[in-house]
């Protein structure tokens, strides 16, 4: 079986036991009004309070929460903040994880209370932001690589699904038998607790602008129910073989609209 058939089955548990565990908050002032020119859509409620990371570095630190998981050498990766957050990673042959950093209900929403995404009928929340695939180098070409962005569900049972919407891909990554995009899909993976959908291969180097319909994206995947809930919402980039890849994300905001 090919490696990029059975990464994703890996990081079912490293994202099952990285987003059941809680985050710890900041206790820094709160940060300042958001600029809702910022916001492009109809707004009835930002979720999240530091989407354009202009506070101080302990406050971004706190509010996107940056951290790996199964990445074997702790100085592989590096999140950085310059009213943008630089998410770089270094990774050799054999190694496998990924690198994350967004909106956790903990911490970064302000209510620190999961979102309800099914009320009387499912609730419409919407996602935007700006990324850059700085640059991507494969070692030998064959490397399994991704970059997307990511929520995670809680249900009604204590169960955690995970919607994705992948933005840049390696071609091993579009090659596990579970996808069709290949065929003219748009599903990347779908297996256990993880659905990824294809959403468009970014120019590396360049900025582009996202929105994103999440509530759409989940209740094609999982089908929304009553007490389904938001828990987070982050940029990532996963990974397994060697490679060199820096992602820059700003302006994420999170939004309950009409």
């Amino acid at each position: 079986m090919k490696a990029s058939h059975v990464v994703p089955i890996l990081f079912f548990a490293f994202f099952t036991v990285l987003l059941l565990v809680d985050s710890t908050c900041s206790t820094e002032a709160a940060p300042k009004a958001l600029d809702s020119a910022t916001i492009t859509s109809t707004s009835l409620e930002v979720i999240n309070v530091d989407g354009d990371v202009s506070l101080s570095e302990a406050q971004n630190q706190a509010y996107w929460n940056p951290h790996s998981t199964g990445l074997t050498n702790a100085s592989s990766w590096n999140v950085t903040f310059n009213n943008e957050t630089d998410i770089s990673l270094k990774t050799v042959l054999g190694e496998t994880g990924h690198v994350a950093a967004g909106a956790w209900w903990t911490c970064s929403f302000k209510t620190n209370q999961r979102i309800p995404l099914y009320l009387s009928t499912p609730r419409t929340v919407v996602a935007e932001f700006r990324a850059d695939v700085a640059s991507v180098r494969l070692e030998n070409g064959n490397e399994w690589l991704r970059f997307a962005l990511a929520c995670a569900v809680k249900r009604l049972d204590g169960t955690i699904v995970y919607t994705e919407m992948d933005f840049w891909d390696s071609p091993a990554a579009l090659d596990d038998p579970s996808g069709n995009v290949s065929s003219g899909g748009n599903v990347v993976y779908h297996g256990g607790d993880v659905v990824e959908y294809k959403i468009g291969q970014a120019q590396i180097g360049q900025w582009t602008s996202y929105r994103i319909d999440l509530t759409r994206q989940i209740s094609s995947a999982w089908s929304l129910k009553p007490g389904d809930s938001l828990e987070s919402v982050y940029a990532v980039i996963e990974v397994i073989g060697g490679i060199a890849a820096t992602l820059k994300v700003d302006d994420l905001w999170i939004t309950l609209v009409e």
